[in-house]
């Protein structure tokens, strides 16, 4: 039966024996779905209304996404697409052993509704578990929540995400909002451009914070993880409004033991969602670490502007540090995050500080960017002479620019060529610093 209740519908969707029906559980908090270790125990969809805080939402609970290997399967897949289709926002679960292709198929479907998805990693029991989550990063769903359904771990994490998806969503249909209502409260929106300076402890990001206001706003100290709390600071650029915000070190979850250290995180990944544009800041003299590679997937997967400050560049000139040397050994390091901006700078020095502001008004202004479609369909029929592969196109959004096009001969999911269109945009239409979303339909 087809779902027809006026409260927002959740949907969790995943593969046989990740946890649904456990999360499910612990979400409606009274153990209405059974759970066991067997997967394919749960056939039907189970419903049920459950509340956060003052909102109400309807809860549905399914059967694993699995191949087609039986006509059972083919039924519970077919009840899964549907679901889908009908939710206002999907929980999209794994479990914190790996991903497989099951996982990386059912996302592309999941990708493909267009519909609000928080990717959840369950059974996520401890810290060193944990540190396992960077990997899911690669389902391109954002930064995932890690949970343990079982012990209670992190669900109000999770049900804080659920809020921030979906109210604000409900408060745009509501009647009281007309078109022009909306473009106004767009527009403050973007009226002050929000910058999240973020990176490893120690690497000099208070400093460069002080540096670009002018003033001595943040706290510096030689000892790392001085900086707990997000830092706000305001600066008049060029006629624009750049809200700083400085957060606390990134460090590698293993060594977030301290409770002040755990909110740090977590406010830290909250800023850089709040933020149009990130600056990653790294120390030039130590190269590219892991933890940096990891913060800069936290960057991707939330689909935010990004500028890469090597600071410390005034300590390379004695090692012949040449920029675009560099820049190659960045992108080398960084192929998830190729679009980014990388400016060398020195916060002891001042070196390109007026570059970095600049960078960061371009990056913003691209993220928002709107390309008109007969520029586009000009740039294809130079890509695609006669339409041989590409038809057409358009833009369909912004933050970050979505483009769809509608092609033949060429597969809707080949990953290779969407990244070599996006690159190709991206050149043409000097969109960098920001990643650019493509979606194939068939023609």
């Amino acid at each position: 039966m087809s779902h027809s209740h006026p409260l927002p519908l959740i949907a969790i969707i995943g593969k046989p024996n990740v946890g649904k029906s456990a999360l499910f559980n612990r979400l409606i908090r009274q153990r209405k779905a059974i759970v066991a270790e067997e997967p394919g125990v749960t056939r039907d969809i189970n419903y049920e209304i459950f509340s956060i805080d003052d909102h109400l939402f309807l809860l549905a609970d399914t059967a694993g996404f699995v191949r087609h290997r039986s006509d059972m399967d083919r039924i519970t897949r077919s009840v899964n697409t549907r679901l889908i289709g009908e939710a206002a926002l999907i929980l999209f679960i794994c479990e914190i052993k790996g991903l497989n292709s099951e996982d990386f198929e059912l996302g592309d479907v999941i990708r493909k509704s267009g519909k609000p998805c928080i990717l959840t990693v369950n059974k996520v029991d401890n810290e060193r578990l944990e540190e396992q989550v960077f990997e899911f990063y690669e389902l391109g769903f954002g930064t995932p929540v890690p949970v343990s359904a079982s012990h209670g771990r992190n669900i109000s994490t999770l049900t804080q995400r659920i809020v921030e998806s979906l109210i604000p969503e409900r408060e745009l249909r509501t009647e009281l909002h007309t078109a022009a209502e909306k473009a106004e409260k767009s527009q403050d929106l973007r009226a002050t451009i929000g910058v999240a300076i973020v990176g490893k402890p120690n690497v000099g990001k208070s400093s460069l914070l002080n540096l670009l206001v002018n003033k001595e706003r943040a706290l510096v100290m030689p000892e790392p993880g001085t900086t707990r709390d997000t830092v706000d600071e305001n600066l008049d650029f060029h006629g624009h409004t750049l809200r700083f915000i400085d957060t606390a070190g990134l460090r590698k979850r293993r060594k977030v033991r301290e409770g002040a250290e755990f909110y740090s995180t977590v406010r830290t990944e909250r800023a850089i969602r709040e933020a149009s544009v990130s600056v990653l800041v790294l120390d030039a003299t130590e190269g590219i670490s892991s933890q940096d590679k990891k913060i800069a997937w936290i960057v991707a997967g939330e689909r935010r502007g990004l500028i890469i400050a090597a600071n410390k560049w005034d300590l390379m000139k004695g090692r012949d540090a040449e920029e675009s040397r560099f820049v190659e050994d960045i992108y080398y390091h960084f192929p998830h995050v190729s679009f980014a901006e990388i400016v060398p700078v020195s916060a002891s020095t001042g070196y390109n500080k007026t570059r970095l502001l600049k960078k960061i008004i371009k990056v913003y202004n691209n993220y928002y960017s709107t390309t008109q479609t007969a520029d586009i369909n000009s740039f294809l029929r130079n890509l695609s002479p006669g339409g041989s592969y590409i038809k057409y196109g358009y833009q369909r959004g912004t933050a970050p620019p979505r483009f769809e096009f509608f092609v033949r001969s060429i597969d809707i999911d080949d990953t290779g060529f969407k990244r070599h269109l996006a690159n190709a945009l991206r050149k043409n239409f000097d969109l960098t610093g920001v990643p650019i979303e493509i979606s194939l339909r068939k023609k």
